[in-house]
């Protein structure tokens, strides 16, 4: 609300107290006249007032339905670009991408990721494979294999002929480099999860939030469940009549429900509408009751002008709760952005910060006077290869953007943030500001850190474990198949052990192994990989190419080494080993059936006696 808003109120809440003094001095008559001519100015006032901040709130809450919304269609979009190179790579590429889409979207949001040929025929789902389907005859098809160049195409909610769901189909055009068309890649998204998102931004009952195709059609609208799918809203609607204007506001009744509200809408890039309306009913209803309550109390005190002062004080107070319910509701939504848990800092065009939020100086230690008109890299330590988020910051001016960075507070303690940035243009597309939410997140990736670790390393040698090892190999064999190159798998199996762990104890026998494992790492280069697997067994990768007789001297230098004496403190332990040795592509085209043949080949050696090696 404008200051000279709230003043007006402020004089029209005081104005019945001053009116019940001049009764007290002028008399009865004048008291009457001025009496009902302030009834009818203040329930005027009210009314005016209240259509007025619901006009305002209406516009509030679309341009948050809208940032969202256009946020999601941003989301959408990014995955379909990626989705589009993935289809270019290949099926494996799509198949892994599409995985990846699906979960990394909120839980049934996406119902599908798929692929259409450019005879119209279904080629590829991320939901499985699926009968022959043609959806040539899709619009968003059509659309885009006569298109001339790229663009994002949003359909109508369509019923799937697979899924037996409705949904929302966001599709791109896939070409060759020479620009022959090949098809189209499509986002099916579930508009009865999408929804739910715009009902948080609902009021009160008879609200309602609802996202328009540029001719009027339903996608979103948060009453009637599924009823509006395939219905449009009048043509007389003022962002049809005028499909030049970005945004307004009318009131109107609505189409399905015939329910009176003030509309404000917007109109996205994509074309898409947002539409936020408030029942006028509901909305107006405290007012209007006051109006009556007020206009029945002046009809008594008309007659009983003994007990004016009392009849006018109940209703100015009841009036007061009414105007203070309604500006509290409005500081409310002021103090949300001041009570995010979030730090939030805005930057303009020129990398300057011009607003912070107090959560911000919770996380920096700055307050905005320190801060105004620096740069953002200050809140990074200036240290060779640190993640600035003054450079990170100026690196995008469009879109949005989320990432960690390395951050230093006033007091020069550093810490890890991550900021997910968000770009604010004018309505002539000029880069006004861009708003950055900042949160301390040092403590979960360090224990990201320690679970990723524990996970993936031995805790008594420190060597990769056995999951490590074998997502190792795959990549090796990947690498190697596409480089028609070769892979080496040595599985070395301590001889004599179990005596060690009998005669000296558990905590010798994993020292030795801790000494073992630092032997075998002596052995090799840094892109081998040398493993323990469990027990006394430990696996060693060599992505390279070996002559037969290369790989079995390799094999006799562990043999060798690890058939040397351990001193450990003042025992000397004599310990050897077997290995097995296999070979990519000669003994297999996958990881486990390597380990498989070098295990196999291990306990040949052994067969033919310690301290020995076979293939």
């Amino acid at each position: 609300m404008s200051s000279f808003a709230q003043v007006l109120v402020s004089a029209l809440s005081r104005r019945p107290l001053k009116l019940i003094r001049v009764v007290v001095g002028v008399g009865c008559a004048i008291v009457l006249g001025l009496m009902w001519l302030n009834l009818i100015a203040n329930q005027r006032a009210a009314e005016a007032d209240e259509v007025g901040r619901i006009r305002q709130q209406a516009r509030v809450h679309v341009r948050a339905a809208a940032d969202t919304v256009q946020a999601e269609i941003d989301n959408f979009d990014f995955a379909l670009h990626a989705a589009r190179q993935a289809a270019m790579a290949g099926r494996e590429a799509l198949n892994m991408f599409g995985s990846i889409v699906t979960d990394a979207m909120p839980p049934q949001l996406v119902i599908q990721l798929f692929l259409i040929d450019a005879s119209g025929y279904l080629q590829y789902s991320s939901l499985g494979p699926a009968p022959r389907n043609y959806l040539g005859d899709r619009d968003y098809f059509r659309t885009l294999a006569a298109a001339k160049n790229d663009r994002l195409v949003i359909s109508d909610p369509v019923y799937g002929r697979l899924s037996n769901k409705w949904s929302i189909q966001f599709a791109r055009g896939v070409w060759k480099a020479d620009g022959e068309f090949m098809g189209v890649v499509a986002l099916a998204v579930s508009p009865e999860t999408w929804v739910t998102k715009l009902k948080s931004f609902e009021v009160e009952q008879s609200d309602v939030f609802a996202v328009l195709g540029a001719d009027g059609s339903y996608l979103l609208r948060t009453l009637y469940a599924d009823g509006y799918y395939g219905k449009r809203v009048p043509g007389d609607r003022p962002f049809l009549q005028h499909p030049e204007q970005m945004n307004g506001d009318f009131s109107v009744a609505g189409a399905l429900d015939g329910v009176a509200r003030m509309f404000a809408w917007i109109r996205l890039p994509s074309g898409l509408i947002v539409a936020m309306g408030i029942g006028l009913d509901e909305a107006l209803a405290p007012v209007q009751a006051l109006g009556r309550q007020s206009l029945l109390r002046t009809s008594l005190l008309s007659s009983l002008l003994v007990l004016a002062s009392a009849a006018l004080v109940l209703a100015l107070g009841r009036y007061e709760k009414v105007v203070e319910k309604s500006r509290a509701r409005e500081e409310h939504y002021r103090s949300v952005l001041d009570n995010m848990a979030e730090g939030i800092m805005i930057v303009d065009s020129d990398d300057r910060i011009i607003g912070v939020n107090p959560a911000f100086t919770g996380i920096t230690g700055y307050g905005l006077d320190e801060v105004a008109g620096r740069n953002p890299a200050l809140l990074s330590p200036k240290t060779p290869g640190a993640r600035n988020l003054g450079e990170l910051i100026g690196r995008y001016r469009s879109g949005s953007w989320e990432d960690d960075f390395d951050g230093v507070r006033w007091n020069g303690e550093t810490y890890t943030g991550r900021a997910t940035l968000s770009v604010v243009r004018a309505m002539d597309g000029r880069l006004t500001n861009r708003i950055v939410l900042l949160a301390d997140v040092t403590e979960r990736r360090r224990k990201d850190g320690e679970i990723w670790h524990q996970a993936n390393f031995d805790s008594l040698t420190g060597l990769p474990n056995r999951a490590l090892m074998m997502d190792r190999l795959e990549r090796m064999i990947s690498h190697a198949r596409r480089q028609q190159s070769s892979v080496a798998v040595l599985f070395v199996d301590l001889d004599r052990f179990k005596p060690v762990n009998d005669n000296f104890g558990h905590e010798v026998g994993d020292r030795l192994l801790c000494e073992v494992a630092r032997r075998l790492e002596a052995l090799f280069r840094e892109e081998d990989t040398v493993s323990r697997i469990g027990g006394d067994e430990f696996v060693v990768l060599l992505p390279r190419d070996f002559e037969s007789a290369a790989l079995e001297a390799t094999a006799k230098k562990v043999v060798d080494r690890l058939s040397q004496p351990f001193g450990l403190g003042d025992d000397m332990i004599e310990i050897s080993c077997c290995v097995g040795i296999a070979r990519f592509p000669e003994d297999g085209d996958s990881a486990s059936a390597l380990i498989h043949k070098a295990d196999v080949a291990m306990y040949r050696a052994k067969e033919s006696g310690r301290s020995a090696w076979s293939t």
